[in-house]
């Protein structure tokens, strides 16, 4: 088994003064109000998690949306990232963060 040393959650473009939280397996995790995307930096937050000792489900929610993420620390090596987006019309997408810059 691999040693996974975190699990990150960016909170990138699309908030404005939003109330968001952060599940992993239905329990929540983290939770803010006023979450506002910093366009200069394209995010606006990280949140930072210690990584699951198994495989679980990482939910997002905000404005009545969520979107649901399956990450496997056991077999990840290192960082596990994962970003969500609001796009204009308000869809949440929450995804595998790729080669964009880390925070």
């Amino acid at each position: 088994m691999t040693e996974t040393s975190s699990l990150a959650v960016e909170l990138a473009e699309g908030f404005a003064d939003d109330e968001v939280a952060v599940l992993v397996d239905g329990e929540q995790v983290w939770h803010r109000t006023g979450v506002t995307t910093n366009y200069s930096v394209g995010l606006a937050d990280v949140v930072h998690l210690p990584p699951p000792p198994h495989e679980a489900t990482v939910e997002v929610r905000v404005r009545g949306k969520a979107d649901t993420q399956r990450v496997d620390a056991t077999s990840a090596a290192g960082e596990i990232r994962l970003r969500a987006r609001l796009d204009p019309a308000g869809s949440l997408a929450l995804a595998e963060a790729t080669e964009e810059t880390r925070y």
